[in-house]
């Protein structure tokens, strides 16, 4: 096989994928909750969502909603991804690339959620505590979250969370699979937004998880930032579980630990990391980016980027110079969850 994309397996030969970008999912779900509107502009987008009742969310208003709103979305994203990708072929086939592959080429038409840890914490927010809508008084939108009381967060090994990471995956590659492909080509569905997460948290209101509006999503299938309270083997246990069958586009997972978590010496670091490595992949995982490294190093290489010409980071399914990132980019991987234990 050959890497396609950043986290993507391909027959080398024999397929070709369509990249298909992916799908912003904590929109869709305060589109559930907002009657199909749009929370920041107000603007309709998706036709017939029945408005909520009650003072806080009602799980199962919410949640047949937000189904709703999922079918009608990947109903338009595969139309979208069809006419992007039949006016590529017209305008600018790829012929010399297409000689290189079999006649009879297999392909896949890669499609993407982001806000994934977003949407299953909010699910399980409004499920096991309670979630009272922010509204504005002029426009009904939601505005921001009051959450009363605790939830089970994914990345602690929580089967009520994972079972709804894992049933959102399931649901959301459904309903792409109801529609027809360009070329007949064969959907797959990846977990990953490389730097994405940044801008798609940017143009997205507070979410009902206690996210605040414009903050960053997770990268790819991360646990939200702070949330993994369970250390280092329950968050990767979390992610284990996600079925590949069901996202065989890729489930990117970048893991950030603490040197010294690792072990006092290099030596019991290298063997510590190894273990929890076999562990993860026996248990099913599909990626894992690595970032052994202390937060006051990134700290430093922001303040004296000069002393860090080389300073290289994990992202979201590839690598980069920590110092050429944005400075945005730089916070929000900051914020993320640097574990310093087992």
């Amino acid at each position: 096989y050959g890497i396609s994309c950043c986290v993507s397996l391909l027959k080398m030969g024999s397929q070709m994928q369509f990249f298909g970008a992916r799908c912003n999912l904590g929109k869709a779900l305060l589109m559930a909750i907002n009657e199909g509107r749009d929370e920041i502009y107000g603007e309709k987008v998706v036709p017939n969502v029945p408005p909520l009742k009650g003072r806080y969310l009602d799980y199962d208003q919410v949640h047949e909603n937000f189904i709703y709103v999922i079918s009608w979305l990947a109903e338009q994203y595969v139309k979208t991804m069809n006419v992007i990708h039949a006016c590529h072929d017209k305008y600018y086939y790829e012929s010399a690339q297409m000689a290189l592959l079999d006649t009879e080429v297999d392909r896949l038409m890669a499609f993407g959620i982001a806000g994934f840890s977003v949407v299953v914490d909010s699910l399980c927010a409004i499920r096991y505590a309670k979630v009272e809508p922010m509204r504005d008084k002029n426009t009904g939108l939601t505005k921001d979250f009051k959450v009363h009381g605790e939830y089970p967060a994914f990345g602690n090994d929580d089967e009520r969370a994972d079972n709804r990471a894992r049933d959102l995956i399931i649901t959301f590659i459904t309903e792409l699979r109801k529609h027809p492909i360009y070329r007949r080509a064969t959907p797959t569905l990846s977990i990953l937004t490389i730097t994405s997460n940044v801008l798609y948290g940017k143009k997205t209101g507070a979410t009902p998880d206690g996210r605040k509006a414009g903050e960053p999503y997770a990268p790819g299938a991360n646990p939200m930032f702070g949330r993994e309270k369970n250390g280092v083997l329950a968050s990767l246990n979390s992610v284990s579980k996600m079925p590949y069958y069901a996202a065989q586009d890729g489930i990117s997972n970048t893991f950030s630990i603490v040197p010294t978590a690792l072990g006092r010496d290099r030596q019991e670091q290298v063997g510590n990391l190894v273990s929890l490595l076999d562990g993860y992949f026996t248990k099913g995982g599909h990626h894992i980016n690595v970032n052994v490294l202390d937060r006051e190093l990134l700290h430093d290489a922001m303040k004296h980027p000069e002393k860090y010409p080389q300073l290289t980071i994990r992202v979201s399914g590839y690598a980069v110079h920590f110092t050429k990132l944005s400075r945005e980019h730089q916070e929000e991987i900051l914020r993320r969850t640097f574990h310093e234990a087992f």
